[in-house]
């Protein structure tokens, strides 16, 4: 007879015991609905109170989760009877920006004038490596929150898939820059305004007095945000390396995608940061594999024979890919295979069943 535990898959035993998981990868490889799907399996099959943060779902996922959209508030979505419960976020850049602007900032006044200053508007909405340190940031503030057992992150898309881990350092390298203190040097120091004024006054010519203003004042008063800054990055960082914090790599069956987890992997061992599991999505049916030639000769037409063929060439690539993934990490590394569908999930069922195994 067959036991609950007989079925319990990698990604299972994962989430029954994790209590924040970052989801990282390449882009395009399904991160967000896997991220979504570790999330509300735990709540519905481990009875565990689960949020997913993710900074931009698509319309698919929110459809999924029953939901008309996401913001940046947590959203319960419904996971049956049961004790476990699911909630859903979208990290909005612009309001957690702001909401950190305020909580860092050393008086109403900085804050108010920081809030209103142009060029950070544009920083913090168009720059990914801005939301990259959000992103960290909601981390540390939602692992601490009673209501959750486990936090799942979503990392967001950027250049390298690592690159969010790198924030927190990318911050207090940006505080402690040359550049920073060249910036603010006229705020400072009376002979150095003096000494300025003649640059400042061919810039002013060429930029536009009020546009070089800006500028000059969105540097002195983030600058005014440092020592918040250092203490709330040394927070991040020693959340991204705590006990409880597991990493989940999500490739495909794709030779490309398959290098960039294998580099990923390699890269987060060396920060000392061990991978807790690797989803390999939209792997074929096995059942493809085994199609004989015999039985594809009764399909009619030349070139549906050959499409039929090359499907199952492509499923045994992918088997060959999933089976070097397991066996070339000593089973230190579990791997589990997430099947392929022919259309996007479309209810929450379908988003839990991605991960049966």
């Amino acid at each position: 007879m067959k036991t609950p535990a007989d079925s319990m898959t990698a990604a299972d035993e994962l989430i029954r015991t994790a209590q924040v998981i970052i989801v990282v990868g390449p882009g395009g490889v399904g991160k967000t609905t896997l991220s979504a799907a570790l999330a509300a399996r735990a709540a519905r099959t481990h009875h565990r109170r689960t949020l997913v943060v993710t900074v931009d779902p698509a319309r698919r996922l929110a459809d999924a989760l029953g939901l008309e959209g996401f913001d940046d508030e947590a959203v319960l979505v419904p996971v049956g009877s049961g004790k476990g419960r699911f909630w859903a976020q979208m990290v909005d850049m612009e309001r957690s920006w702001d909401s950190l602007v305020k909580r860092v900032a050393p008086d109403n006044s900085t804050a108010d004038q920081l809030l209103a200053n142009r060029l950070y508007r544009t920083l913090t909405q168009r720059f990914v490596q801005s939301h990259d340190y959000i992103a960290l940031d909601q981390l540390v503030e939602l692992a601490d929150d009673d209501r959750y057992d486990l936090v799942v992150i979503d990392t967001p898309p950027s250049v390298h898939a690592l690159d969010v881990l790198d924030a927190p350092e990318r911050m207090l390298d940006f505080f402690g820059s040359r550049l920073l203190r060249w910036l603010t040097a006229p705020y400072r120091s009376r002979l150095v305004m003096t000494a300025a004024k003649p640059f400042l006054a061919v810039a002013e010519r060429v930029l536009g007095g009020p546009f070089l203003a800006e500028i000059a004042d969105f540097f002195w008063l983030f600058s005014s945000l440092q020592p918040e800054f250092v203490t709330r990055s040394t927070e991040v960082r020693n959340r991204l390396d705590d006990a409880g914090t597991r990493y989940v790599v999500v490739h495909t069956a794709e030779d490309g995608p398959a290098q960039q987890a294998r580099e990923l992997s390699a890269e987060l061992g060396d920060r000392g940061h061990k991978v807790a599991l690797r989803l390999v999505n939209r792997v074929l049916p096995a059942a493809i594999r085994t199609v004989d030639d015999a039985a594809i000769q009764t399909v009619a037409g030349v070139e549906l024979r050959a499409a039929v063929r090359s499907v199952r060439e492509q499923a045994i690539r992918q088997l060959d890919l999933v089976s070097s993934a397991d066996d070339g990490n000593d089973n230190d590394q579990p791997v589990q295979s997430v099947s392929w569908h022919g259309e996007a999930v479309g209810d929450l069922d379908g988003l839990i069943e991605l991960l049966d195994g």
